[in-house]
């Protein structure tokens, strides 16, 4: 725009002034340059205020662009530390937590291994108690039942017993179940022995025997128990106290600290006669030493 007015300022000040006033249309000329030149200022005026305008905009807008910066500055600085704080607060309780937690997992470990040892002292308490109620079962054993027939009805009775003359079989085996009974141990193991001497091959025989074994194991004589019970099971495998021999042959064992040939003489027991009272009782004793009764056979007869 000044480089415009410039222009046509020059272009007057070339102009003779003589031919101005020589014509009529110079002078209208000149009017309309001097109107020109009053609109080219009131432009240029104009273009100056909104210049200036414009200007005073771009400062405010600079200044307030500036000010956002500096409150968004502010306002993140702030954000920040109020988040960083909240945070902190906020795990400050989980921090806790886990730490508790960590103590839980600590008793609760202290609990489980309380628990298992409790757990093995029970379970040999309760290997004891079954040791201590077999050991009663075997010394409240009933009277074994009088023999059926007298081999001998012509012995004559003595309290002091000869191989010469022998009391009847049938009074030598009742003395001894009634002795027996009566918790008289060691006489009724006499009389047991006297009657397996004198009357070997006696139908009673084998109750004798068996008996002879319950008295011995009665009085903690367990080798003297397994003989006694070998002798059944060798002298009378077909008899009906042979599965209970077997049995009471392993309690024997077992007590006097033999577990593994308990457990053999149980597994013997439950393989030959599957079906009878005793291979139930030693399936349960396999049971207290934990191990497996497995299934039995259905092959053999029942006793």
């Amino acid at each position: 725009m000044m480089r415009y007015i410039g222009v046509v300022t020059l272009f007057i000040l070339l102009i003779p002034a003589g031919s101005f006033a020589a014509s009529k249309e110079q002078q209208e000329m000149q009017r309309d340059i001097a109107q020109l030149q009053d609109q080219v200022r009131m432009l240029q005026s104009g273009f100056d205020q909104k210049m200036a305008t414009l200007q005073t905009l771009v400062e405010q807008a600079l200044d307030a662009g500036n000010k956002a910066n500096t409150n968004v500055s502010v306002l993140n600085a702030s954000v920040t530390q109020t988040l960083d704080r909240e945070l902190k607060d906020a795990l400050r309780p989980v921090a806790g937590l886990s730490a508790k937690m960590d103590n839980v997992t600590n008793d609760l470990s202290d609990v489980r291994n309380s628990m298992t040892d409790l757990t093995a002292q029970l379970n040999r308490l309760q290997q004891q108690l079954g040791d201590i109620n077999n050991a009663i079962k075997v010394m409240q054993a009933p009277a074994p039942p009088p023999p059926s027939a007298n081999v001998n009805p012509d012995g004559a009775g003595s309290s002091a017993y000869s191989r010469n003359a022998p009391p009847p079989a049938k009074t030598l085996f009742d003395n001894a179940s009634s002795d027996f009974s009566s918790g008289k141990a060691d006489l009724a193991a006499a009389e047991y022995a006297d009657f397996l001497r004198f009357y070997p091959d006696d139908p009673t025989a084998p109750e004798a025997q068996f008996f002879l074994g319950q008295t011995h194991l009665g009085q903690q004589k367990y080798d003297q128990a397994v003989m006694d019970f070998d002798a059944v099971l060798e002298r009378y495998p077909e008899n009906k106290r042979t599965p209970d021999a077997y049995f009471m042959k392993g309690m024997a064992l077992k007590l006097s600290g033999h577990r593994d040939l308990a457990v053999a003489e149980w597994k013997t027991l439950r393989r030959k006669f599957p079906r009878s009272e005793a291979a139930t009782q030693a399936a349960e004793q396999l049971k207290a030493v934990g191990i497996s009764p497995g299934p039995t056979a259905t092959t053999s007869r029942k006793h």
